[in-house]
């Protein structure tokens, strides 16, 4: 697989500070992770979709250390949910939720 384009001090950066003084556009290419050593021979097929492929040439993690950094299954919490709402107050302060201000 061929890295995403980042500007050659941003790479080299990134190596010196984050990745240990692993090249992300070398591992990339070399099917290799950034962040551990387990992951070698990496293929567009070793990871669990597109998303975590293009990741891969973005960052240069194995699908295990994208898991670790991102989660893995977590459900995505919806911002609309009114849990937290209180219809009571809303009703009280003159925004009652059966009223529309549009």
């Amino acid at each position: 697989m061929e890295p995403t384009y980042k500007a050659p001090q941003i790479d080299a950066l990134l190596s010196e500070i984050i990745f240990n003084g692993k090249d992300r556009a070398t591992c990339v290419r070399e099917g290799t992770c950034v962040t551990c050593d387990e992951a070698q021979g990496l293929i567009a097929t070793s990871f669990r979709d597109d998303v975590s492929r293009k990741e891969y040439q973005i960052s240069g993690m194995c699908q295990s250390c994208q898991d670790d950094v991102f989660g893995v299954g977590e459900p995505e919490s919806d911002p609309w949910d009114n849990e937290w709402a209180d219809d009571d107050a809303l009703g009280s302060a003159g925004m009652g939720t059966d009223e529309y201000y549009f």
